[in-house]
């Protein structure tokens, strides 16, 4: 019995020995050839990096460096935003992981009066106090490439949560492409400036505010209307309430699409901006303020329309105007179906480019609905009207004096409207049989040179047709030019001689982000919102407004009651003699009604006490619940399941001592 103790012993010192090597074996080799292995266990995988995002990363040709500046007392003062912290290193982590090298990633806690508190500084980071001492605390990022080309998020913002990604991709895109993208307007407005700003000498610049502040992060340059190609080195093709357009020019646009080329075009059944602007020299009066035909063949092709000959108006985002009435004896405040203020409930919460826009102020705008065959495209709107919105004929809207009244009596709801999209998809050409033939080919007074190298150039033309495209294009169409009119947007103050924009609306904003997305990679441009990292008690939320459905009706009734009794009460103590003064001498039946009256007041208090406190009870209840599982149920559930395995333990291990005690009284007995 005494040796095969010892060897039970022996057994199990050597059996801890090699657990112990298996268990360091094991890490180390999860360390090494596992080092780069994930596995991405949320809903909707968010550590999991986009296609998009991985081919950004693929194309990066030289080192990049991210320095990721985040405050640890920020994370401890506010856990909410420590938690978007920490999803935010997770993914930088993520992208410099993928990039083998090409990303650098530098995690800095900026502390409180360090050299890297002073660094944050001066590349632009946001410092915020936490406290009345003046601490400060930084949460933001800072990248640059070889050439020293930097890109900057001066504070990261929770309502960007679900664009973390796109955020992030394209400050490495911009870092990995740092010049900056050519954009080319074809426009019959003003948008860059009137003639005489940009040909005198010192005249102020009357360009829109759009226009100026697209200045700042493109190159960008007009292009004449009545082009029959576009320049080779385009980024994007901006289109703004155009003139009428040849054929020629249209095949161009037509073809730099299919080609790989943006285009923003903004279209609209009546420019609003178009009809204030002075006649036309000999003093007649312009009537044709539209533009939504001026690309129908286009149109026909992307599988879209916008019905050149309808309005839309919205009742329930109505801007109210001055009208005269129709006596025209006096001006009314008009709420104006076709000027309208849309909020966020009209636009898109899912696309980079209308998430976070909060109000939108827009004019007499056409509607983008679908026509005939698609050709591949999808139309997924941007910005929509309200239910409570309906057609309105163009002729009602002409003129120098629409019928603001009218419009405003006869509209009838028809439901929403789609006034901006985002079209996706593979698109066909426009122009099945080819470039159309010039028409010099056809002149017979034409020059013989000229004819010839008109037909080589059709010639060429023909050879390089583009049927479809060979990728989802990058194309927006909105149905309103009048929204970049700084006069709906914006008030443009003079300020020592510069220019300063206040906006009221984000309508500049909008400009800028469909450039902005449009101008990046098309891998970019297919990033969309990704789900939050913070996970609410959706079950605790359905509960506390089931209560506050069930209780609220009862709360507002006692408050009505007790706001009764307070004004009796007050009544009662406000009793005056014949002359108007407050009487200072109160009879029984005064001091009986003030009694009962605060009696009553009392008695109101305590039941709207009792249910504020049922408006919390059920939510109380489920929440001490929760803790009381977290707490004391699931320590005890893991406990029991550690006794049970132990117990499964020493079971196996004394079956195995009792046949190893027979193994050896076996042979015992043999040796004897």
């Amino acid at each position: 019995m005494a040796i095969g103790t010892k060897t039970s012993g022996a057994l199990g010192l050597i059996s801890l020995v090699l657990i112990a090597i298996g268990f360091i074996a094991t890490v180390t080799l999860a360390n090494n050839a596992l080092k780069s292995a994930r596995i991405d266990l949320t809903e909707e995988g968010l550590f999991t990096l986009s296609e998009g995002t991985l081919n950004v990363i693929d194309k990066i040709d030289e080192p990049i460096t991210l320095r990721y500046y985040f405050s640890g007392r920020l994370a401890r003062e506010i856990p909410q935003i420590g938690i978007l912290g920490e999803r935010v290193k997770d993914m930088l982590e993520e992208f410099a992981a993928y990039s083998k090298g090409n990303i650098r990633l530098e995690i800095i806690d900026p502390l409180p009066f360090t050299d890297e508190e002073d660094r944050a500084v001066a590349v632009g980071l946001q410092g915020v106090p936490v406290d009345q001492t003046g601490e400060t605390v930084y949460f933001g990022l800072f990248g640059v490439n070889a050439t020293d080309h930097q890109q900057v998020i001066p504070f990261f913002d929770e309502k960007r949560e679900p664009f973390l990604e796109y955020d992030l991709a394209r400050i490495v895109y911009n870092l990995a492409n740092p010049k900056k993208p050519k954009v080319g307007l074809i426009s019959a407005l003003p948008i860059a400036g009137s003639q005489y700003s940009r040909g005198a000498e010192g005249a102020p610049d009357d360009s829109f505010v759009v226009w100026s502040q697209a200045k700042q992060f493109f190159d960008v340059s007009e292009i004449s209307p009545s082009v029959d190609e576009l320049p080779d080195d385009l980024d994007l093709l901006l289109i703004a309430q155009p003139p009428s357009l040849s054929d020629a020019t249209l095949y161009a646009i037509d073809q730099f699409l299919l080609n790989g080329g943006k285009v923003v075009a903004f279209v609209d059944p009546h420019s609003e901006a178009d009809a204030q602007r002075p006649p036309q020299r000999g003093g007649a009066q312009r009537v044709d303020f539209g533009s939504a035909d001026k690309l129908q063949k286009l149109f026909n092709a992307w599988g879209m329309d916008i019905p050149a000959d309808k309005l839309v108006g919205d009742i329930s985002n109505a801007r109210k105007v001055r009208a005269p009435n129709a006596s025209k004896t006096r001006m009314l405040a008009i709420e104006y179906p076709l000027w309208m203020a849309l909020r966020r409930a009209n636009v898109s919460e899912t696309d980079i480019t209308t998430s976070q826009l909060d109000q939108l102020h827009i004019a007499s705008p056409g509607h983008i609905k679908p026509f005939g065959e698609s050709g591949g495209l999808t139309i997924e709107p941007l910005i929509q009207t309200s239910q409570d919105s309906g057609l309105v004929d163009l002729a009602r809207a002409q003129g120098r004096q629409p019928d603001i009244v009218g419009i405003a009596n006869d509209i009838k709801a028809e439901g929403k409207f789609t006034l901006a999209a985002r079209l996706t998809g593979i698109a066909q050409t426009a122009f099945p049989d080819g470039p159309p033939r010039p028409a010099v080919l056809d002149k017979e007074d034409a020059k013989p040179e000229d004819k010839t190298k008109a037909q080589e150039k059709f010639d060429a033309a023909k050879a390089a047709h583009i049927a479809k495209s060979g990728a989802p294009v990058g194309l927006v169409v909105v149905a309103d030019v009048d929204m970049l009119a700084d006069g709906l947007w914006v008030t443009v103050q003079d300020l020592f001689g510069q220019r300063v924009a206040v906006p009221n609306a984000n309508n500049g904003a909008f400009f800028a982000n469909v450039l902005e997305n449009l101008t990046g990679s098309a891998d970019l441009i297919g990033l969309r919102s990704r789900g939050g990292y913070q996970r609410p008690f959706t079950m605790i939320n359905d509960i506390q407004r089931d209560a506050e459905r069930k209780f609220r009706t009862k709360e507002q009734e006692l408050l009505q009651e007790l706001e009764a009794v307070q004004k009796k009460l007050t009544n009662v103590k406000r009793a005056s003699d014949p002359s108007g003064k407050t009487s200072l001498v109160l009879t029984d039946e005064q001091r009986t009604a003030i009694d009962a009256a605060q009696q009553q007041m009392l008695k109101v208090r305590k039941e709207l006490r009792d249910v504020q406190f049922a408006l919390r009870s059920d939510v109380e209840a489920l929440t001490g619940k929760i803790k009381a599982a977290n707490v004391v149920l699931m320590p005890l559930i893991i406990a029991i399941l550690a006794l049970f395995g132990a117990f499964l333990r020493s079971q196996h291990r004394r079956a195995f001592q009792r046949e190893f005690a027979k193994a050896a009284k076996s042979s015992e007995g043999s040796a004897a």
